[in-house]
């Protein structure tokens, strides 16, 4: 780990950007996918990548702004990236594993964060984000196993 003036917003930035461009490539395959279920799949998914947005909303606007502003004494590497895959083509299988591995890497993310001295407020933020993100991958692994797709 490298020594870094990086704040707790930084590392909710990327998240949140993250998301967006999860959104994005959701939007994209229902652009130009022929498979209806994975169609209706992304709508699914991509309306369960607000989880940031929920998570805060417990959180007053002050809340946020001192939540935002602590330093870490480490900056986190950011690992997550959009596997692209043939956007015509794609499977609903391959759709519900790779969101299954989006949520597993922020789950690694947030508890990295966690790792690092926070408020108990900013504690209690990423805590409530590794449990949205671990409902998440139960109710994935759940439609998985139902090979509905």
């Amino acid at each position: 780990m490298a020594m870094a003036i990086v704040s707790v917003g930084d590392l909710l930035d990327r998240a949140a950007a993250f998301e967006r461009e999860l959104e994005e490539y959701y939007a994209a395959i229902r652009d130009v996918g022929t498979n209806e279920g994975v169609r209706l799949l992304t709508y699914h998914l991509s309306r369960h990548r607000r989880h940031l947005q929920e998570a805060l909303e417990n959180f007053s606007d002050d809340k946020i702004a001192l939540i935002r502003s602590i330093k870490l004494k480490y900056d986190i590497e950011f690992k997550l990236k959009i596997d692209k895959m043939d956007l015509e083509n794609i499977k609903g299988q391959d759709l519900l594993e790779a969101a299954s591995n989006y949520d597993a890497g922020l789950i690694h993310l947030y508890k990295e964060i966690i790792q690092q001295p926070l408020s108990p407020e900013a504690a209690t933020l990423f805590e409530t984000l590794i449990r949205i993100e671990e409902k998440d991958i139960v109710m994935i692994k759940k439609t998985i196993a139902m090979n509905y797709f």
